[in-house]
């Protein structure tokens, strides 16, 4: 997957630099629960996270998105 299909495929997130952890979660196609599990083990695309605490948020560039999906191993 390229930046261009991503952004083709989900236009109203062309605009975005990072998408938040709802978005990324709709993109990949599980919920937001399991990539925050995901996020805790370190399976999950690279993510930024902005403040500390619980109430931090978290965003994930597009670009760390695409390269975690294009190196992601699909098993049947």
């Amino acid at each position: 997957m390229t930046l261009e299909e991503l952004n083709i495929m989900r236009p109203e997130y062309k605009g975005l630099l990072c998408l938040n952890q709802k978005q990324t979660a709709e993109i990949i196609g599980v919920s937001s629960s399991t990539l925050e599990n995901w996020r805790k083990e370190g399976v999950g695309p690279e993510y930024k996270k902005i403040d500390n605490g619980k109430k931090g948020k978290i965003l994930i560039p597009k670009t760390s998105l695409i390269e975690w999906l294009n190196n992601t191993v699909k098993t049947a």
